[in-house]
């Protein structure tokens, strides 16, 4: 699991300047500071260890005038209400400790419209038309030796690697030379690609799944049909290079996004979500306050402090999802086939012989009944499917189940090998 941290709204220490209130409404000046920094990351280490986060991703940290930060100063220099490079490398060390691993946001396409490297690498142009966000000339070799110089920096701190930020705006060539000097370092480099990525995926380790994100939630509020939910799946499954796919962040939900509750509503809506974003290849990624229920709209509101006094059992439920794919690695690192049978969505993780698991989901406002035929060689007639959720046990019929769901409900049927003196999975 990624687990992402907008630095001004996760968690303050020691924090000496003036700043908001930690409980006071958002406002959305870009000057609104509320604070958090790298040492309140660190007090906060129990909380993201807990829900079984792998690694952080967090949003920059770097020099700026906003409480984004995504306006870059000075490449070199964390700023001074985040910390400093002494906390950054405690950081790391603490991290590090519990076995998680650290990104940090590498926002190279563009800088502050005030930065000094801007009178001297800069264009003319403006990213998205934003007069403060000035675009780097990457095309000149002393710019891109600038960015190089820059990455090299901060991997020697012991970072595990960049998430790229607009990195379709980057450039592919690009790309690859950035991504090679991080591999130097033994590090990994996913890249923010707001499309379909399919040409994007040679040039990066991973994406962050926007793609994925949108075809969810669509299906979730009857935007799209469960045929072509199940036809945007398979795009991924069939023409993203499967390493990259099983490598990429799948998303729900970011900093530049509304947050689940929001979007979905219903919490049976968001519990099922969450269950697809972890039966689909790839590393679920959780947007800070998503697991203690945190609502908010669009930009800055889906950016409130984290509300550290919010219990919500979707924190139990993260877990839950998150010790069964460590308790069954087939669906962080097996194959993929993904159909549907009636309105119910199934998806099938599977390495060989007894290591699958079959994920199968009502999509749908209506009960769902359906025989489910299984495209796998080891679903042997009479083999019991015992689901990981609910305890529920289903008996595999000559390849095929028979499932009823309610709405919006889902389960991750496991083979459950059980009969006495009897294995269905003889390795011969």
């Amino acid at each position: 699991m990624i687990y992402q941290i907008f630095v001004d709204r996760f968690a303050s220490s020691d924090q000496k300047y003036q700043v908001k209130s930690w409980d006071s409404p958002i406002e959305g000046a870009v000057n609104e500071f509320y604070g958090g920094n790298l040492r309140g990351v660190i007090s906060k280490i129990d909380h993201i260890a807990n829900l079984g986060s792998s690694a952080i991703y967090i949003t920059p940290i770097f020099d700026s005038k906003t409480y984004h930060r995504y306006d870059t100063l000075d490449y070199f220099r964390i700023n001074p209400m985040v910390g400093e490079e002494k906390d950054l490398e405690e950081l790391v060390r603490v991290f590090h400790s519990k076995g998680i691993k650290v990104f940090l946001d590498g926002v190279f396409n563009h800088a502050s419209a005030d930065a000094e490297i801007i009178s001297k690498m800069g264009t003319n142009k403006r990213w998205r038309g934003f007069g403060e966000l000035t675009e780097l000339d990457l095309d000149r070799p002393d710019v891109m030796e600038f960015v190089l110089k820059v990455v090299e920096y901060w991997m020697k701190k012991g970072i595990d690697g960049f998430r790229i930020d607009c990195a379709n705006d980057v450039g592919m060539g690009h790309l690859d030379r950035i991504m090679d000097k991080i591999h130097e370092f033994g590090g990994q480099m996913i890249g923010e690609v707001m499309t379909y990525a399919k040409d994007w995926m040679d040039h990066m380790d991973g994406v962050m799944n926007y793609f994925f994100r949108q075809s969810t939630l669509s299906i979730l509020n009857d935007e799209i049909t469960t045929n072509d939910y199940v036809t945007a799946l398979n795009w991924m499954i069939d023409e993203y290079p499967q390493d990259k796919l099983l490598n990429s962040w799948t998303i729900l939900s970011s900093h530049d996004t509304p947050r689940l509750s929001y979007v979905l509503g219903n919490e049976k809506k968001v519990r099922l979500a969450i269950a697809i974003q972890n039966a689909f290849p790839g590393i679920p990624m959780v947007y800070y306050g998503e697991e203690t229920g945190m609502n908010g709209g669009p930009d800055p509101f889906n950016r409130s402090p984290m509300n550290w006094n919010q219990k919500n059992e979707r924190f139990e439920f993260y877990q839950k999802m998150n010790n069964l794919r460590k308790t069954f690695d087939v669906l962080s690192s097996g194959k993929t086939k993904i159909w549907m049978a009636g309105d119910i969505l199934s998806i099938l993780r599977y390495d060989k012989w007894e290591k699958f698991m079959l994920f199968v989901a009502n999509p749908t406002g209506m009960t769902s009944v359906s025989n489910v035929m299984i495209p796998y060689s080891y679903a042997f007639d009479g083999l019991e499917m015992k689901d990981m959720i609910s305890n529920r046990v289903v008996k595999i019929s000559a390849g095929s189940v028979s499932i009823d769901l309610e709405p919006f409900n889902f389960a991750f049927f496991a083979p459950k090998d059980d009969i006495s003196n009897y294995s269905f999975f003889k390795h011969r």
